[in-house]
């Protein structure tokens, strides 16, 4: 019995030794399971931070690349709205959806943009005067055509447009009297680029586009761009007459009458020319909303434009239609008038001649009667004036027409000379006819042009001319026209 109690009690002793060493043990290799977690989370964590730092670097870097060129796109874009939303160009893409069919508005082809319909929002205001914008090219750049007629004349001695009156009025070619109209553009490098232009073919009610594309300073609104502006029921149907380039039939010239309708017509008619210009790309605008009482104004500066100015000489009103090396050439804004009547008159009782010495002539009124009685006739200056035939014997081509000239200070206008006031109507033009001839040409407001005979009581518009140096005050509106000192 006492052995088993002392048995028991070494086994007791060595159970509990055998515990107590467990516990020894365990709590031993709890420590080093902790001593070996220490280290290994101490260890793991540098690894950790030198990845994440170099993480960290690498995505800023990443980052600032990606914000610094996100900020370059913004830039770039944000200068070309700014750029944009202050060109021609721009302002109409910006102001105008694309539309489709017969929608009036603005509408896309392979070319471009393009207006059609009864658009009011495609005017533009450019050297004091007003336009109205055809289309948008692929290149940004826009074509636009004179709001009025700017001439009436004969088309010319045959029917083709390379050597017609009208190509030789508006655009410079080979003679040193072509481009009139070119010539009334104010630095005219700096705002136009060349218009390209096809000679077309009405056929059948259809439009056959030519073949061959053509390009002029200046040219006219060609066949297409009518049709495709809605014909009658389009923006250009001014319901005035004027020529169109292109032909209808066997090569007959065609024009747009005043109901907007297209017919053809014979070479020596005559009716009004539209000049067509093409503005540079991204060309600047001062203000304006495109109507026609607030306009697109193109961007000038401090350049000065004389013609389609005004001028105010005593109590008259003049309007400016050529400047060259400061000499002025000014038609009366209105018509001759005495104690407030109209004065009307024969151009004379005998021929078709302009002539300032001879009694019946209306030349011989201008100068010996209402120049005498002008009470500014001492600030007017001479100048030289083309006066060469123009008739059946001559033949009809502006070149005869440069062939002859003469020196004055009153005068009456020609046919060829640039007139912007088409409310003017029905008054004579001073170009010579042969002696044995006895027609003479004046115009319709609508720019028809006239033969009528000699004996005939019309209208008269002088001309008169001032160097512009004596221009002293004025901005040339017709609300502020020039001042002479």
């Amino acid at each position: 019995m006492a052995k088993e109690r002392k048995l028991q009690k070494i086994k007791s002793k060595t159970k509990a030794d055998d515990i107590e060493l467990l516990e020894e043990n365990e709590t031993k290799v709890v420590k080093k399971r902790l001593r070996f977690r220490f280290r290994s989370k101490h260890k793991f964590g540098k690894i950790e931070l030198t990845f994440c730092i170099i993480s960290l670097l690498f995505i800023g870097i990443v980052g600032f690349y990606y914000l610094g060129r996100g900020f370059y796109f913004y830039s770039l874009q944000h200068k070309h709205f700014k750029e944009t939303e202050s060109t021609l160009n721009g302002l109409v893409m910006s102001n105008n959806r694309i539309v489709t069919g017969d929608t009036t508005g603005l509408h896309q082809d392979e070319d471009g943009y393009f207006f059609r319909g009864n658009v009011e929002n495609n005017y533009v205001w450019f050297a004091n005067r007003m336009f109205r914008i055809v289309r948008i090219n692929n290149d940004d750049s826009v074509k636009v055509v004179a709001e009025d007629n700017g001439a009436s004349f004969m088309w010319g001695e045959d029917s083709s447009y390379d050597k017609s009156n009208a190509r030789y009025w508006l655009t410079p070619v080979e003679n040193n009297y072509s481009g009139v109209y070119f010539n009334t553009i104010p630095n005219p490098n700096k705002y136009i680029i060349n218009t390209k232009y096809t000679i077309d073919k009405l056929v059948n009610n259809k439009v056959a586009r030519g073949d061959v594309i053509f390009e002029d300073k200046v040219s006219l609104l060609s066949l297409d761009d009518y049709i495709q502006s809605g014909g009658k029921s389009g923006y250009l149907n001014n319901n005035k007459l004027y020529f169109l380039l292109g032909y209808k039939n066997d090569n007959d010239n065609i024009y747009v009458e005043e109901d907007g309708s297209i017919t053809d017509c014979f070479n020596y008619d005559g009716y009004g020319i539209r000049p067509v210009i093409t503005f540079v790309k991204n060309l600047s605008i001062a203000s304006g909303n495109g109507s026609k009482d607030n306009p697109f104004i193109v961007s000038m500066g401090k350049e000065v434009n004389y013609v389609d100015s005004y001028v105010k000489l005593g109590n008259d009103i003049w309007k400016v239609y050529e400047e060259k090396d400061g000499i002025l050439k000014m038609y009366l804004n209105g018509y001759i008038t005495n104690n407030g009547e109209e004065v009307v008159r024969p151009f004379s009782n005998t021929n078709a001649r302009f002539d300032y010495y001879s009694g019946d002539n209306i030349g011989h009124y201008l100068l010996f009667e209402y120049y005498e009685n002008l009470p500014y006739k001492d600030v007017l200056v001479d100048t030289t004036f083309n006066n060469g035939e123009i008739g059946s014997e001559a033949g009809y081509s502006i070149n005869n027409y440069a062939s002859q000239n003469y020196v004055a200070r009153i005068t009456m206008l020609n046919l060829f000379d640039y007139v912007s006031n088409n409310e003017l109507s029905d008054f004579y033009r001073n170009n010579n006819g042969s002696e044995y001839e006895t027609a003479q040409y004046s115009v319709l407001s609508n720019g028809l042009l006239e033969d009528t005979d000699v004996n005939d009581a019309k209208h008269i518009v002088p001309v008169v001319v001032i160097n512009s140096n004596s221009i002293k005050k004025g901005n040339g509106g017709l609300d502020d026209p020039y001042i002479i000192g």
